[in-house]
């Protein structure tokens, strides 16, 4: 599987490129954007040759004692979503997983999205920004139009992750 990039969220005094977590990829760091209540979103090249993102999201989670989100964005415009808080644990979701021709299901996702929509709730939860699972149900099940970046944008707002920058997504990595 081929990725363009990847994105991790989390919570931080620290810009996250600093956290002890993330030294191994520091060369892949292509931004660094600031949201609200200290919430960031760091990008990462594709070359970032991320090993265990499970891990990743526990030992970033860890360091910032609140929940973290990767996201990596494919090749052909899906976008695999992971992740995980310490009192609610993994979750994952792919953004796009249905195409619009003909609405197949591309690869069964390990969670259905009902299943990581009330996760990712609980996530938002332990994040502090409670939400309903059905809010996140329908971003789940939207087409990835007019790009990945817009519907993941849209999951970041829907989770309670508002507040971004004069930067989009787009232009961060």
């Amino acid at each position: 599987m081929s990725y363009r990039r990847h994105l991790l969220v989390a919570r931080d005094d620290r810009p996250l490129p600093e956290l002890y977590a993330l030294r191994p990829y520091r060369r892949a760091v292509a931004g660094n954007e600031p949201r609200g209540d200290n919430w960031q979103v760091c990008s990462l090249d594709s070359d970032a040759g991320l090993g265990d993102s499970v891990a990743l999201l526990v030992e970033i989670a860890a360091e910032t004692h609140t929940a973290a989100l990767l996201a990596s964005f494919m090749e052909d415009d899906r976008v695999a979503v992971e992740g995980f808080s310490g009192p609610y644990g993994y979750w994952q979701a792919v953004l796009g997983a249905r195409r619009a021709a003909g609405d197949r299901v591309l690869e069964p996702p390990v969670f259905s999205a009902e299943e990581a929509a009330a996760v990712a709730a609980k996530w938002a939860e332990a994040a502090a920004r409670p939400v309903p699972a059905d809010s996140i149900l329908e971003v789940l099940r939207a087409p990835v139009e007019p790009s990945a970046e817009a519907v993941f944008e849209e999951l970041l707002n829907r989770l309670g992750l508002t507040g971004a920058t004069d930067t989009s997504l787009a232009e961060i990595g």
